[in-house]
């Protein structure tokens, strides 16, 4: 009997577990295969909520700058690249403080300014007056468009009010006008001529002797922003 038990292999109990130690090496190396993937598929998932959060940061007002030129923004990538010079300006329909719809092209046959502004922009409060006091001194030959930038109705009424605005202001309320145009900063102001192409762009608080130039260049049909500095 001891003799037929070793023969026919009822001691020779290694093979078993070698097999068992095989398949559960298998096992494991499955589970491996299964769990890396997961793992990977989660850090891009979470790197693009991350880059998506990071968007919408951006995309917010930042806080006045304390230079007096101008407040920054980053509007992202988002759109098309920024406007140039000698391309025609970006159309818009956006709705004034009354709720009239303004439409850019409804100014065409004179120059005139989109000035990007938002009610908590240092410099651009520095700045409304003047822009007040060149619409009423241009009359009819040139307009200014106030755009305001992500506030409410209310917000830019009071502003408006305060200052005895005499342009139209339309509302950018989602900014998406604002990202079209890819500010730098507040107040940015962009000058067109008759036809609605931009013909000179400037960052920061204007100069109303700068902004008499380059109107008087664009009205002469020669205007070359190296002029008016």
């Amino acid at each position: 009997m001891d003799d037929d038990r070793e023969e026919g292999g009822w001691l020779d109990e290694p093979e078993p577990l070698e097999r068992t130690g095989v398949a559960r090496r298998r096992g494991r190396s499955a589970l491996r295969d299964l769990v890396i993937p997961l793992l990977a598929l989660a850090a891009v998932v979470a790197g693009i909520v991350a880059v998506q959060m990071l968007r919408e940061l951006n995309a917010a007002p930042s806080a006045p700058s304390s230079s007096g030129e101008y407040s920054s923004l980053n509007l992202g990538s988002t759109g098309k690249g920024a406007p140039k010079l000698g391309e025609a300006a970006p159309g818009f329909h956006l709705l004034g403080l009354e709720g009239q719809t303004i439409r850019l092209e409804d100014f065409r046959g004179r120059p005139v300014l989109i000035n990007f502004w938002a009610t908590w922009c240092v410099p651009c409060r520095k700045e409304t007056p003047d822009l007040v006091t060149l619409q009423a001194e241009w009359g009819e030959t040139v307009q200014i468009l106030g755009v305001n930038y992500y506030e409410s109705a209310g917000v830019a009424r009071d502003f408006v009010s305060s200052f005895a605005v005499n342009y139209p202001t339309p509302l950018d309320s989602y900014g998406e006008v604002t990202g079209s145009y890819k500010l730098t900063g507040l107040p940015e102001t962009f000058f067109l001529d008759e036809q609605g192409i931009i013909r000179d762009h400037r960052i920061g608080q204007l100069r109303p002797d700068i902004a008499r130039c380059i109107v008087a260049g664009i009205k002469a049909g020669a205007h070359d922003p190296k002029d008016c500095r």
